[in-house]
């Protein structure tokens, strides 16, 4: 019975995860394998392999490879550096006085992830997605306002990537494009109802002092509690106050190299 095969296998996948881990900026094939002297199908599959279960992705625009979202699950790092954690506060807030649902999303590759979700008191709620979800970049108000927000050529690529999957939500990657002109011109994301009938959502990104693209948080309600009254008038106000706070929590942690 070979015993030494499995052992092998974690320890390659091991070198290859600090090899990135080593790389906040991403890895490409040739850097990996430099950094783990494996050979290109070594490297190959065991990447493969790290991707199915998320550990590590690939950017579709410049080809990298990045730490993937699921290395969390598993080693949860300082509470001061998790985004749920830092957006509790802010998010409470947000379902408090709306009453209504509130997501947080982080982009990591050509998907965004719902970090955190917080219920407010309205008796019917909008539970479109939960935290740990994966949806394609762009789709949702959450997904739209980072979609907005990321460079022209990575988010067409990003759009491309993701054609098949979007359909799943009802998006294209023509849709994603005028909901993206749409936000600029708004000066926030919205859902009108794409993903489901009867509900909407509209969303905000986190961008720090940087320019670091961070998260997006937005909110969501059927739609007899979406008019573009209470929306313009209440909801993105609300939302603008809370991502203003967030944005700067989180500058002071990049600033510190915390984030």
């Amino acid at each position: 019975m070979n015993v030494e095969a499995p052992v092998g296998s974690i320890a390659r996948a091991q070198k290859v995860l600090s090899a990135l881990a080593d790389a906040p900026l991403g890895a490409s094939l040739t850097e990996i394998m430099a950094r783990t002297e494996f050979t290109k199908s070594t490297t190959h599959r065991v990447l493969a392999s790290l991707q199915e279960v998320h550990y590590a992705y690939q950017d579709p625009d410049s080809r990298k490879y990045f730490l993937g979202s699921a290395l969390a699950k598993l080693a949860r790092v300082a509470n001061r550096s998790d985004l749920a954690a830092l957006a509790a506060r802010s998010m409470r807030r947000l379902a408090d006085v709306s009453a209504d649902t509130i997501f947080m999303s982080a982009p990591e590759g050509a998907a965004s992830i719902c970090v955190r979700r917080e219920l407010g008191g309205f008796p019917i709620r909008t539970l479109t997605i939960d935290a740990g979800d994966r949806v394609p970049l762009g789709v949702g108000a959450t997904g739209q306002a980072l979609y907005a927000m990321t460079p022209e050529r990575k988010r067409r690529a990003v759009a491309e990537a993701n054609r098949r999957w979007m359909a799943d939500f009802n998006y294209t990657p023509d849709l994603v494009e005028e909901r993206c002109a749409d936000f600029h011109t708004r000066g926030y994301a919205l859902n009108p109802s794409i993903v489901i009938p009867g509900m909407s959502a509209v969303g905000l990104p986190i961008v720090t002092r940087s320019g670091r693209l961070v998260a997006a948080v937005g909110i969501g309600a059927i739609n007899d509690r979406m008019s573009t009254d209470r929306i313009e008038g209440e909801l993105v106000p609300l939302l603008r106050q809370e991502v203003a706070v967030l944005a700067e929590k989180f500058s002071i942690l990049e600033g510190e190299g915390l984030i």
